[in-house]
């Protein structure tokens, strides 16, 4: 599928959150791809593109998305826009209600506008799989849905600001349901990476719960290449996509395949702990598994690194930031 890809070269893209984990990647990509990327972000948590910033077709430019001025011009010309911009990690959005709104309803509302308004050719949406809530089956696109957080409501109405748009201009769209994306550059947030650098610290592990939570981890150089077969192909057209595996993990598991790679089994304990203010037992989704079929049968792909060999290239990562 890598000959799909080539349509993006010559290609204006603009992407929100574009220096972040997700973002990063896909920026990186797009540039070896041929595409003239623009980068919208206020670097919150850091700038994860900044080994980029002489690259001639890289355009980095650091403005809030809820600022109509700045953002109007730099839609103009543009052939895609990947709207990954968010207030990212549910314990973040519990603590900032306000901003979470701010930028998941405002933003996007905000954004999608300025696409439509400059007819870009497709608009991409960085939804979730929280929209789903738990499911006792691998989570299909049609639902149903069961939000438990703020953070996952915000994404449904996104979702629904890109049909509206659709109904009312004709803007075409794509909606990704991202599924646990690790990988490397990601920050300790999330627990994969949050595993690997306490174990790598000599800290015990931290479960929430029984542990017995499981969650479907997708390789970040996989979530980016499905993103941006959605945003080409015309099957992606007016689409919601999961992005993710089809193989569930649980937290415990997931906890014994770091100590095991690290060969750290013997020298870090792994602890249990009960849920807290921040992450209450209420939000906590306890069972997380995609359904891939749509994604396969309409852009043609299945995930191409296995969670072992994922967390290898994650660890190797981590490893050479401590040289």
């Amino acid at each position: 599928m890598d000959d799909v890809l080539k349509a993006y070269n010559g290609k204006k893209v603009l992407i929100t959150g574009g220096a972040g984990f997700i973002g990063s990647h896909m920026v990186e990509k797009l540039l070896e791809l041929g595409a003239r990327v623009t980068v919208i972000d206020i670097m919150l948590r850091g700038n994860k593109i900044a080994h980029l910033k002489d690259n001639r077709n890289l355009s980095i430019q650091e403005v809030d998305v809820t600022d109509t001025r700045s953002l109007a011009p730099l839609f103009r010309g543009q052939d895609y826009v990947f709207h990954l911009a968010a207030v990212v990690g549910v314990e973040e959005t519990q603590d900032e209600p306000v901003q979470l709104l701010d930028v998941e309803i405002g933003g996007t509302a905000e954004v999608i506008r300025l696409a439509a308004a400059n007819k870009v050719k497709r608009f991409i949406f960085a939804s979730s799989s929280e929209v789903y809530g738990d499911s006792d089956n691998p989570m299909a696109e049609e639902g149903p849905f069961n939000p438990k957080s703020t953070y996952a409501l915000c994404k449904l109405i996104g979702e629904h600001y890109c049909r509206a748009y659709y109904k009312k201009f004709g803007l075409e769209f794509t909606a990704l349901r991202y599924f646990n994306s690790y990988g490397p550059r990601q920050d300790d947030r999330f627990v994969m990476s949050r595993f690997i650098r306490r174990a790598l610290n000599g800290q015990e592990l931290l479960i929430y719960g029984d542990g017995n939570q499981t969650r479907d981890f997708t390789f970040v150089g996989d979530s980016v290449h499905m993103s941006l077969l959605a945003g080409i192909m015309d099957s992606g057209i007016n689409q919601i996509f999961n992005l993710g595996t089809g193989r569930a993990v649980s937290i415990n598991r997931l906890a014994d395949l770091v100590l095991d790679n690290l060969e750290m089994k013997s020298k870090v304990r792994v602890s249990h702990i009960d849920y807290d203010q921040r992450r209450t037992r209420e939000i906590e989704v306890f069972a997380r598994l995609a359904n891939v079929d749509l994604a396969e049968r309409l852009l043609q792909y299945r995930p191409s690194v296995d969670l072992e060999t994922g967390m290898q290239r994650t660890i190797d990562w981590y490893l050479k930031q401590q040289l």
